[in-house]
């Protein structure tokens, strides 16, 4: 008898052990069975986190090719359950066992199951019913399991997230940088420059990797920075695309490390289409893509003027977007550092908290526990046929709505209460070279920390030269620690 030896370990959970063993053991334990019988071993094909009951299995049909093409008489594996676990997936095989005459063999069973017979397809085919019978009841606790665990608000997450200990404690060090976080971009400051700033430090990722704009900014759209429980499950759109789904569902009982004031504003500001993302590279120029033109919106960025009758010439800012506005670069860098160092003076000698807004705050996370509360007991009103459905659709409706108004008022809230550390920005100035890119880098930081828009404005035909009213600033409203 020519041989094929089969093993196939399921997808396991992180931090849980596989309940099929090791690769390693099901080879043996077939190999073993193999000798005990006098079988020629002609192949051994493994398979490592492959479900046997979703999704194409490329190992598997290697073997059934080798099957169809009469180079093996027997298929041996650790248990029939690693080759089927489906009663389709058991008829397949029929049709191919009643065509070569093909033998199944399980170290870990009594006999083989020659498919060619009644009573062999018989025993297959309860097995099959047995092992579909046992996925279906997993998926049932598994889901029993998650509904448990969303309602005790316990924290239950595959791998240790940043910021926390897989109990829900937090690492007090990694807690610390994402409030810093929080605070830093709500102020202006890049992801990238964050990322740099946590990489240099040697605070990395709970896997040991690196930072870079984009998972560090996964990482500070996660409600659990702000105590908030989640549900994901995966849901077949229409055209059969099968996408995750996330919803939060109400407070966990671990800490949270940012309130969910500074939460939503931070997803409200991270989601702005309209905010710039900055990016990695170094600019020479100290406001290019920084100002924005008055006319189309446009980023402006850095040129040179045309050669003066001296032959010199000079940098300028200009317009990406159709060339509308131009400006002297020197001078229009020297008067939005001069207006930062300004405001954050300004901010200096403002109060730190505001005893209205706090209290606000209280009133608004009562509204939406409330309003949360009314959304929930309609779906339980509807499950149990108290109204119909356009009644609950109305009513969830206005839920909604009411969470949205909440929730934009907290972000408002909190995105008041940043706190800047400018530093002594009095010697801003001083910091400028345009010899040094990471300087460059520093002082375009504060000038975003500190304005929330900066606009080049026309200067009308004819006019040289900069003035105060070819530039205008928004201030962001924020205070300065």
């Amino acid at each position: 008898m020519r041989a094929i030896v089969y093993a196939r370990l399921s997808p396991t959970p992180r931090g849980e052990e596989s309940k099929g063993g090791n690769l390693a053991q099901q080879v043996e334990l077939s190999e073993a069975l193999c000798e005990r019988n006098g079988w020629q071993i002609v192949d051994v094909i493994s398979e490592k986190d492959t479900s046997a009951s979703k999704g194409p299995r490329k190992g598997w049909e290697r073997v059934k090719a080798l099957v169809a093409a009469g180079k093996v008489d027997a298929i041996v594996s650790r248990h029939y359950d690693r080759m089927y676990r489906t009663p389709r997936d058991l008829e397949d095989l029929v049709d191919l066992a009643e065509s070569t005459g093909v033998t199944l063999a399980a170290a870990q069973a009594q006999g083989v199951l020659d498919l060619a017979t009644p009573s062999g397809r018989l025993a297959a085919r309860i097995g099959a019913v047995v092992a579909r019978n046992e996925t279906e009841m997993r998926v049932e606790r598994q889901v029993l399991g998650h509904q448990r665990r969303r309602e005790s608000g316990r924290p239950f997450w595959s791998t240790r997230p940043f910021g926390f200990e897989r109990d829900g404690r937090h690492r007090e060090k990694e807690a610390e940088a994402l409030r810093q976080a929080y605070q830093d971009v709500l102020a202006g400051v890049s992801l990238w420059s964050i990322a740099k700033d946590w990489n240099g430090r040697g605070l990395l990722s709970p896997h040991g990797k690196e930072w870079r704009s984009s998972n560090l900014r996964g990482v500070l759209l996660k409600p659990r920075n702000a105590g908030l429980q989640t549900y994901s499950q995966w849901v077949e759109k229409p055209d059969g695309r099968r996408v995750r789904l996330t919803e939060e569902t109400g407070a966990g009982n671990w800490g949270s490390i940012v309130s969910e004031g500074m939460f939503r504003a931070l997803v409200r500001y991270l989601s702005d289409p309209e905010r710039n993302t900055g990016g990695g590279g170094k600019r020479k120029a100290l406001l290019s893509g920084v100002v924005r033109c008055s006319k189309c919106q446009a980023v402006v960025t850095q040129g040179w003027s045309k050669k003066n009758a001296a032959g010199e010439r000079y940098r300028i800012y200009t317009c990406s977007g159709g060339r509308c506005i131009t400006c002297p670069a020197d001078p229009l860098d020297s008067y939005v550092v001069r207006k930062v160092i300004d405001k954050a003076e300004e901010w200096n000698q403002a109060p730190a908290t505001d005893a209205a807004d706090e209290e606000r705050e209280a009133e608004l996370l009562a509204e939406e526990v409330a309003a949360s509360e009314r959304r929930t007991a309609l779906a339980e009103m509807f499950a149990a046929g108290d109204i119909d459905a356009s009644t609950m659709r109305a009513g969830i409706g206005r839920c909604d709505a009411d969470l949205t108004k909440v929730r934009t008022e907290l972000a408002d809230l909190a995105a008041k209460r940043v706190r800047v550390d400018l530093g002594d920005v009095e010697y801003l100035w001083e910091e400028l070279d345009y010899e040094d890119p990471d300087r460059i880098d520093y002082v375009r930081t504060v000038v975003m920390q500190v304005c929330q828009l900066v606009e080049l404005m026309p200067r009308g035909r004819g006019v040289r030269g900069f003035k105060s009213d070819h530039c205008r600033i928004t201030f962001r409203t924020v205070t300065a620690g």
